[in-house]
């Protein structure tokens, strides 16, 4: 796990298995040097192999070599029995073209003990954060407008 590096969480989908194995690891309370359960081990050996050899992507906003517009914003959350994520996306017009994609998204293992609810509100958090940073490192961009888009009825009250 330490020796993968995704800043922007890009592959957070993959980083979050590995997580998961580990935090099961600890919970069976072995010594620090003592092998992982055969379960675990198998699960761990399976998920190295499906690893990536190399992850590369786009980091332009747009593929079009013209002047911005404007930029909207959008912020997703969502959150389960084990996990909390947030994601942002530009919606990038031009005058020939209008493009959309994935600027960056974060997830965690949630906390254990914490209710869905509760995990809907700390994602609505992770969201809200995730799309303030985006606004601040695109300052000089016209970024026009944010939205942030919640799918609990409880976190929106």
């Amino acid at each position: 796990m330490a020796r993968i590096y995704d800043p922007l969480g890009l592959i957070a989908p993959i980083t979050l298995q590995g997580k998961l194995l580990y935090r099961d690891a600890c919970e069976e309370k072995r010594a620090w040097d003592a092998p992982l359960s055969i379960p675990i081990e198998q699960q761990r050996q399976k998920w190295e192999r499906s690893l990536p050899r190399h992850v590369t992507c786009l980091r332009a906003l747009t593929s079009v070599q013209e002047p911005i517009e404007d930029i909207k914003l959008h912020a997703f959350e969502d959150a389960s029995g084990k996990v909390v994520a947030a994601s942002v996306y530009a919606v990038i017009k031009q005058s020939s073209a209008i493009s959309q994609g994935l600027v960056t998204a974060k997830a965690r293992l949630a906390k254990q003990g914490l209710t869905i609810p509760h995990r809907e509100l700390v994602s609505g958090d992770m969201a809200v954060n995730l799309l303030t940073n985006v606004q601040d490192a695109l300052q000089g961009f016209p970024v026009t407008s944010l939205h942030c888009w919640l799918d609990s009825s409880v976190s929106l009250h």
